[in-house]
């Protein structure tokens, strides 16, 4: 199959509530844009419903996931689907490789999300994922304040997430899945002051549940224990990406893509915007940092032009 040569004033990397609100702002200014869909989607892909985005008192992920592809569309920006492979982002033009196409580009906006893990560790984890098996603490803790939920991950950001639930009003068994890390830090110390139970000789072996999450089975010293829960959060280091790592975009500590209050990048032209940069986790922090970043790149092709 040949492949096919593609132009366009803007790409944006990942077609989310960040991508394509980037797309939006982009298109309706008048310039080209091209949204490169990856196989994974967008978590809100994941049924689920959604009660903290502004003007709608509740609604279906899928839905305003549609209510965001649609307005893109009919504002002009083009959906391609295709995983980028390959990256060339530090000259100008700049430019993505995919199975299919060679793109080019005059900016970039990286709005590719966290990767849900494609590797499911937990026996029931992909059949209850949305019905009680979370991967976002700010998301969906509050939807179980005063519920006994357990956690799973050892990584910095599973201490973090796990103090933010406590925060909540959560009841929570912490299972850090191994010995050592973030369950042995002082701040998780504090957490065990609180009421949190960490269990760090066990390892959770099953999440059991019908259509929702009811309870864990965990694997101990003693032998297999149950233990009933509400939900699920599972807290996985997933990092950014070799992918940008290889083109030359700097990651933060938790490997999160570096940006500044502009959504810039290290490299001009190359912006990012979503949970890739872990800000906010909020599909309307997302939407919000997909406006900036796309302003900021519409600011960018005008300077590179006034520069001839």
């Amino acid at each position: 199959m040949a492949i096919k040569s593609l132009r366009t004033d803007i790409l944006v990397v990942g077609a989310g509530p960040a991508g394509l609100t980037a797309a939006i702002y982009v298109a309706r200014a008048g310039k080209k844009v091209l949204v490169l869909e990856g196989r994974s989607g967008s978590r809100l892909a994941i049924p689920y419903s959604i009660e903290n985005y502004p003007g709608f008192r509740s609604i279906a992920s899928g839905d305003l996931l549609g209510l965001f592809r649609d307005q893109a569309v009919a504002f002009g920006a083009e959906i391609v689907a295709g995983d980028a492979i390959a990256l060339a982002l530090e000259g100008r033009p700049k430019y993505a490789t995919t199975k299919e196409a060679v793109i080019e580009a005059g900016a970039v906006i990286l709005a590719t999300g966290k990767p849900m893990p494609r590797e499911r560790l937990i026996e029931g984890e992909d059949r209850l994922v949305g019905q009680g098996v979370s991967y976002c603490a700010t998301c969906d803790g509050p939807l179980f304040r005063g519920a006994r939920v357990a956690a799973f991950g050892h990584a910095e950001e599973a201490l973090e997430d796990v103090q933010a639930l406590v925060d909540m009003g959560v009841g929570v068994v912490w299972v850090p899945g191994r010995s050592g890390g973030a369950a042995d830090a002082p701040a998780a110390r504090a957490l065990e002051d609180r009421g949190v139970a960490i269990r760090r000789e066990a390892r959770i072996r099953e999440i059991r549940g019908l259509t929702r999450v009811e309870g864990v089975v965990l694997e101990t010293p003693a032998g297999p224990e149950e233990l009933a829960v509400a939900a699920v959060f599972i807290f996985r280091e997933i990092p950014a990406g070799p992918l940008f790592e290889r083109a030359g975009v700097a990651l933060d500590h938790k490997q999160c893509v570096a940006v500044d209050r502009f959504q810039r990048t290290n490299l001009p032209g190359v912006f990012a915007a979503g949970d890739i940069t872990c800000g906010g986790l909020q599909v309307v922090a997302a939407a919000g940092e997909g406006c900036v970043a796309g302003l900021q790149a519409l600011v960018y092709l005008r300077e590179e032009a006034q520069a001839g």
